[in-house]
């Protein structure tokens, strides 16, 4: 894909807003991707929404070390 598409993509995922440009527009859908891709840009997805400090501290070693 070219630049476009995927900045688009990863921009639409992190902030949850749906379509793109170009290839994953608003006609289009993200099918064409591999499935590491989309397992990237779910988490991305989750990233986003969560924001990204709960993320880092849900991945954390420290928070799920047994005191």
């Amino acid at each position: 894909f070219n630049f476009e598409t995927n900045a688009s993509a990863v921009v639409a995922c992190y902030n949850n807003i749906g379509p793109g440009f170009a290839e994953v527009g608003p006609t289009c859908n993200f099918y064409a991707y591999s499935t590491l891709s989309k397992l990237v840009m779910i988490f991305g997805m989750l990233a986003g929404r969560l924001e990204i400090m709960p993320v880092i501290v849900l991945l954390s070693r420290q928070t799920w070390k047994k005191v």
